[in-house]
């Protein structure tokens, strides 16, 4: 199996994998929601964040990490993908506490 579903406890500057993908892919199917006008998307993007106990600036440092493990980034970008689409159900070694 991947990186991710194999190290989900690995940290992307502070930020772990498993809670990377579940941010990231929340925040893609968010997008992917034309309905929403400016201001309810704001709203649902600061709760998804919130809920993670997530800064977007926790989000950009991560994704910065990732910039420097060009395999790994694929494989965690890979797994968001999967996550988005929904043809990978959340593997259990992933629930992991957050942060």
């Amino acid at each position: 199996m991947m990186l991710v579903a194999c190290e989900g406890g690995q940290r992307l500057a502070g930020v772990s994998d498993s809670t990377f993908v579940e941010t990231m892919a929340d925040l893609r199917r968010l997008h992917s929601q034309p309905w929403l006008d400016t201001t309810a998307r704001a709203a649902a993007r600061d709760s998804i964040l919130q809920s993670r106990g997530l800064t977007p600036e926790d989000l950009e440092r991560a994704s910065r990490a990732l910039a420097g493990d060009p395999d790994r980034a694929l494989e965690i970008w890979a797994e968001i993908d999967r996550r988005v689409q929904g043809d990978t159900p959340v593997d259990p070694a992933l629930e992991q506490p957050r942060r």
